[in-house]
């Protein structure tokens, strides 16, 4: 077992205590009030990030309070983490960079507001806030791509001709393919046959394979036959007559019907038609892969991504808590949006 691996292992279990528990969701639900919250939270590593109760704090304060705390605990792995794990771990983690300057052009290329593009962002190294600020800045899509250039910083695509142009042109969906396409295929190939790299390969071929049928069930949520609709990217487990199938479907229950022979049946078999909690549902399956490799083998890379899932999990949570109490909405309700996972 290289030593790097040892040592960032050594240092994620000294952070993993610090994931929030369930107790501790349920104390967040029952609070009504932002200040409420925030004093909820005083007993937790997010302290020291987030606003003062007193002043009654704002809905962006909090937001970007525990936004700072996630970003911090996940900059200390890209920090502590050295040779081949390293750079393993800084592909996941560029996984979060790509939707960031994903969700940044498609909604300049949709003429949406920086403050609404701003809210779901998730600013990782190597793009800080102050450079997604620089972004959001930009008129057009295509300005993004060319200030991104200048920064010369690592991204998670290639930056080709071919999607320059497709920025340039306004293709979202194009645009979108090849900057998922340019991530895949450009990780993939640095892969390698240890047992570290297989755990890798196993979270970019599900991730492949739930753009796939994500991408298809939403449209066909709609009807619309995904054949000619979407372009697939490869390398995912499903097969390519899967992929033709479903590509071939003409509603959901028929899109459905195909998925439930593939192994993410579970996943898909509950008889609701909300996409996004397919989404959440598959997080949560990958998330618990992850836990039983942790668990499995605790001198693998399985321990640093296991940690990075839960802990982007848990940020999502306090986000969906925090939205839920500025909004209203009853503890029960926000809870049905809940990650639900093992804890570390």
């Amino acid at each position: 077992m290289p030593e790097d691996i040892g040592y960032i292992n050594a240092r994620i279990r000294g952070m993993k205590s610090r994931l929030l528990r369930e107790d501790k969701y349920a104390e967040l639900l029952s609070k009504r009030k932002l200040s409420e919250f925030v004093e909820s939270m005083k007993d937790t590593p997010y302290k020291d990030f987030l606003p003062p109760s007193y002043p009654e704090p704002s809905l962006q304060e909090i937001i970007e309070g525990v936004n700072a705390e996630a970003l911090n605990s996940l900059g200390k792995i890209i920090k502590f983490s050295s040779g081949k794990s390293g750079r393993l771990l800084f592909s996941v983690l560029q996984r979060f960079t790509l939707s960031n300057i994903r969700a940044i052009i498609r909604g300049k290329m949709k003429k949406i507001p920086s403050d609404e593009i701003k809210e779901s962002l998730f600013p990782i190294y190597p793009l800080d806030m102050p450079q997604i600020d620089e972004l959001l800045r930009k008129e057009t899509a295509f300005e993004v791509a060319e200030l991104l250039i200048t920064w010369r910083i690592k991204l998670p695509f290639p930056v080709t001709r071919e999607i320059l142009k497709v920025i340039r042109s306004e293709d979202l969906s194009e645009t979108e393919y090849y900057l998922e396409k340019g991530y895949f295929e450009g990780t993939l190939n640095e892969l390698g046959n240890s047992q570290d790299d297989r755990i890798i390969l196993h979270v970019l071929k599900s991730w492949i394979d739930v753009r796939n049928i994500i991408g298809s069930l939403l449209l066909l949520k709609y009807n619309i036959k995904p054949a000619g609709k979407i372009k697939y990217i490869e390398g995912g487990y499903l097969s390519d007559r899967i992929l033709k199938r479903i590509s071939e479907a003409t509603n959901l229950e028929e899109g459905l019907k195909v998925i439930s022979v593939t192994p993410y049946k579970k996943i898909f078999s509950n008889g609701k038609t909300d996409i996004s909690s397919f989404e959440k549902r598959f997080e949560e399956s990958l998330t618990a892969w992850a836990l039983e490799g942790f668990i499995k083998d605790p001198l693998s890379i399985a321990v640093p991504v296991a940690y990075i899932f839960s802990k982007y999990n848990e940020l999502i949570n306090l986000r969906i808590i925090i939205y839920g109490i500025d909004q209203e909405i009853p503890p029960q309700e926000i809870k049905k949006y809940l990650f639900q996972y093992e804890r570390l």
